[in-house]
């Protein structure tokens, strides 16, 4: 088959494509930083039969002009750029590549929630700023401590806590939830998970314990987020279930922003309900320069970036590779978008 990718993708991977007899072109996004248009893409794609994608938008009429039979896509939710209803309405299945992130996204959190329970982030800034500084040509003292230790100072105002003993909420208890849980039981906290959707078994062999909604609400001190939006959750998190929970609580989400209602999480923020919140998914992104989350001390903002491991580009290529030889030999790949396709 010919096989057109415009997604990031390894070059090992190309290499087993073609030592499986492939044909492999390559261009678009994942190889030039150009999201193609409609247009371009038709035209790259050509007379290709396999699509990797990442980010261009496989619409109707990119369809209508190709004559593709498999498109898998690197993303977690191939319906954000793909039409998969007219894919699977011709027949063309849509592969993609689940749980791909989960490692980088789970090391991520586990840093978001250090760097602000810790004050390691603040610390920073602040050094960087010139606060807890030595004046110029004066470098201190040699004794063993150095710093200022009035209660102005960093080692008395810039306390945090310690994640053992605590109790770590997760909404949603996916692939990334459960790396979440295994690196938390590595530093001694209790985990609970809202997760209506999981096996018990899941959850047990993560070491963590299902709870209700409210429980969880009340008794974390770390809520971080690990579930995808749907029309269900869209909004879950409110004024009702942040009265829920304990005054101090972290919050963490580099899930989904549409989980939380926004003017709800803000005004937590600003009358000190949150001890503190870092965040890597905004309702509008890119976020405004001058949005008030920078006036806070405690909290932590990055531009969407937990997902971006190193290893993810290996590991998307790997998985992709894996599902379509498996298709073309008769097999019938599990990650796949629109399973209905099997049976027509």
């Amino acid at each position: 088959m010919k096989i057109y990718i415009c997604a990031d993708f390894s070059q090992d991977g190309i290499e087993l494509l073609k030592v499986a007899g492939h044909e492999v072109v390559t261009g678009g996004w994942g190889f030039t930083s150009e999201i193609l248009d409609e247009e371009k893409l038709i035209a790259d794609i050509g007379d290709a039969d396999v699509l990797v994608v990442g980010y261009e938008k496989v619409t109707r009429k990119v369809l209508e002009n190709t004559s593709l039979k498999i498109i898998s896509s690197i993303r977690g939710g191939p319906r954000a750029n793909i039409d998969v209803d007219y894919a699977t309405s011709i027949g063309i299945p849509v592969f993609f590549t689940f749980g791909r992130e989960a490692l980088p996204v789970a090391d991520f959190t586990m840093g978001q929630i250090l760097a602000v329970t810790r004050k390691i982030a603040r610390a920073d800034r602040e050094l960087r700023g010139g606060l807890f500084t030595a004046p110029d040509g004066d470098y201190g003292s040699e004794g063993d401590v150095i710093w200022d230790m009035s209660p102005q100072g960093p080692w008395q105002s810039r306390k945090g806590i310690e994640l053992e003993g605590k109790t770590i909420g997760l909404i949603g208890f996916g692939t990334v939830g459960q790396q979440v849980a295994d690196r938390s039981k590595g530093f001694g906290m209790r985990v609970i998970t809202y997760d209506p959707y999981q096996d018990e078994e899941v959850i047990k062999e993560h070491h963590a314990q299902r709870v209700k909604l409210p429980e969880l609400l009340k008794s974390s001190h770390i809520i971080s987020i690990h579930a995808k939006v749907t029309e269900k959750n869209m909004g879950m998190l409110g004024k009702e279930e942040f009265d829920m929970m304990r005054d101090g609580v972290f919050f963490i989400n580099n899930a989904r922003a549409g989980i939380v209602k926004e003017e709800v999480l803000r005004e937590n923020l600003r009358k000190g309900k949150l001890g503190g919140l870092a965040l890597d998914v905004f309702h509008n992104e890119p976020i405004k320069e001058n949005d008030e989350y920078f006036d806070y001390d405690n909290v932590i903002l990055t531009p969407h970036i937990a997902g971006t491991g190193r290893d993810v580009i290996y590991l998307q290529s790997v998985m992709i590779v894996n599902d379509l030889l498996l298709y073309m030999a008769g097999g019938k790949p599990k990650p796949i978008v629109n399973p209905e396709v099997f049976d027509n």
